[in-house]
């Protein structure tokens, strides 16, 4: 949070500023670091609208998030005090919003607070699993190992994440540029390559009326559609990010054929790798499935993964649980099964993760090669409509006046 100040330096000078933190006691503490005399400081009010474009441009990127988890652990490790280390990253963040968030972590600390207390304060940075990550690695007195593999952990998700992304992408890309160029023809070309078929009065095709029809009401009314279009895409997007538009989002992404067992591969690799590294931090099994639950990025496992939290509270297991569940297989449940009763349930995890990472990937690359041959069929579709709703009209005239 941005606070305005009033101060006096060691000089006797009055200054005006704004500093960042936390709280109002950090932002004091802060300018008394400076050697400053603080008169008044008060919370900077920010308008609602302003602070809104902000935030949508504020983030932390997961390459960020390995790189920061990387040096700080090398710095630990090397036995530089932890507001040092905290204070050479924050000077060296190329990211003012990540810059701003490790200066308050960084206030926090400077006050006595331990670093998870510190990270907890910003959760819309610091995720569950993260916050306890490193939780664990304080009390076990290994912070080290717990945020290397929390970089590994992020570089894992990361990359799986960004495999079906890249897939979607070149599809999403395509399809709105054709849409694009559509709006375009019919709006701005189709309605004068179609005038001189009016004006003959011959018989037209079907295809050839609908587009003279698209054509009219698109040179007329083309403001209105791409208002529509934008508006119905903003509210899309606003929907899927309330509680109840992701579930449901959720649901329909589950019925999709394809893509419903790749998302299912990647969201069991998620689960797998992320269980495993809170198990083998030490976590207590029960708060490291509600924690895996929450950050695995999908209602559907979360429901199933938190049922089976409260069964084994309740002194059940976690395969128990799963097996009546249809998006765990059978053989990710015997595994689980296994680790249970040998005691190596993170080791099992490990391997169950790193499986299903490369079935993910496999399935990825599959649905990439089906995905360009469907395009260019339904992009050639499309073009051969309009060449035989343009091309045929006008050779049709053209054969009458020989």
């Amino acid at each position: 949070m941005k606070y305005r100040y009033k101060a006096r330096n060691q000089a006797g000078v009055n200054q005006e500023g704004v500093v960042e933190a936390s709280t109002l006691a950090n932002a004091t503490s802060i300018l008394q670091q400076h050697n400053l005399v603080v008169i008044s400081v008060i919370p900077e009010k920010e308008t609602d609208i302003f602070a809104g474009f902000s935030r949508i441009w504020e983030g932390v990127s997961s390459k960020e998030f390995v790189i920061f988890s990387r040096q700080l652990a090398v710095m630990i490790e090397a036995k530089v005090p932890l507001l040092a280390a905290f204070k050479g990253i924050t000077d060296q963040s190329t990211n003012p919003y990540f810059a701003r968030v490790l200066s308050s972590v960084l206030s926090d600390i400077d006050e006595g607070k331990s670093l998870s207390d510190s990270l907890k304060n910003h959760p819309e940075v610091f995720s569950d699993l993260y916050v306890n990550m490193v939780q664990s690695g304080e009390v076990s007195g290994n912070l080290q190992s717990s945020l290397e593999n929390l970089a590994d952990n992020i570089e894992k998700n990361y990359a799986l994440t960004q495999k079906v992304k890249g897939v979607l992408y070149y599809p999403a890309f395509i399809l709105s540029a054709f849409f694009i160029v559509a709006i375009i023809m019919l709006t701005f070309v189709i309605p004068k390559l179609m005038g001189m078929l009016k004006e003959t009065n011959a018989k037209l095709p079907i295809t050839t009326k609908i587009l003279i029809a698209s054509g009219d009401f698109m040179q007329k009314w083309w403001w209105a559609v791409v208002l529509v279009v934008i508006l119905g895409v903003a509210s899309l997007i606003y929907y899927i990010r309330t509680e109840d538009g992701k579930k449901e989002f959720d649901l329909i992404k589950f019925k999709i054929p394809i893509i419903k067992r790749v998302l299912q591969y990647v969201y069991l690799a998620r689960f797998a790798e992320n269980l495993s590294t809170l198990t083998k931090s030490g976590l207590p099994i029960i708060s490291a499935l509600q924690i895996s639950g929450k950050v695995i990025g999908s209602s559907v496992f979360e429901n199933d993964i938190a049922e089976a939290a409260e069964k084994v509270k309740s002194g059940g297991t976690i395969s128990e649980v799963l097996s009546g569940k249809s998006n765990f297989p059978p053989i990710m449940v015997q595994m689980i099964k296994v680790g249970e009763e040998t005691g190596k349930l993170d080791t099992t995890l490990n391997a169950m993760s790193k499986f299903y990472s490369r079935e993910a990937d496999q399935m990825v690359s599959n649905l990439s090669s089906v995905i360009e041959p469907v395009l260019i069929v339904l992009l050639g579709v499309g073009v051969g409509i309009l060449v035989f709703s343009i091309i045929i009209p006008i050779y049709n005239i053209a054969q009458g006046i020989k």
